[in-house]
């Protein structure tokens, strides 16, 4: 495979099956073509993610707009404010929670290495709202 150019709006949109979870857009690896995965994840306004791993794959989480929360999920574990700019990292194994308690929708690039995670969104639920999924600055 060659140079490949993808873009955020134009991907396979999931929803994990949880209440009020974020959406997750499926830009690169759900099929095994790379050694990475990438998705754009949505986290609308009091939306968020419970307790859970990313199995295999270290993650790494770029902030793009709004404001996401990222937690370990141990007591006494670190919590990183992600804004557009920011970068965090989740290792291979750790149990994280995610949240948007701000007004506005939060935008992040997930980067997963190797690809396992990306296929796993690849098994979620599609979502059903077809409203376009554009960075917001």
């Amino acid at each position: 495979m060659g140079v490949q150019r993808v873009e955020v709006g134009q991907g396979d949109r999931r929803r994990p099956p949880v209440a009020n979870g974020p959406i997750a857009e499926l830009l690169l690896g759900a099929d095994g073509d790379t050694r990475f995965g990438v998705a754009h994840i949505v986290v609308p306004p009091g939306a968020g993610m419970p307790a859970h791993d990313h199995g295999v794959s270290e993650t790494l989480l770029v902030g793009l707009s709004g404001r996401a929360r990222l937690a370990e999920a141990e007591s006494g574990g670190a919590t990183v404010e992600l804004q557009a700019g920011a970068i965090a990292t989740i290792p291979v194994g750790r149990r994280v929670t995610l949240e948007n308690a701000a007004d506005d929708e939060a935008h992040l690039l997930a980067i997963f290495s190797p690809a396992d995670f990306a296929a796993r969104i690849a098994d979620w639920p599609a979502d059903v709202d077809q409203r376009p999924l554009t960075r917001t600055t």
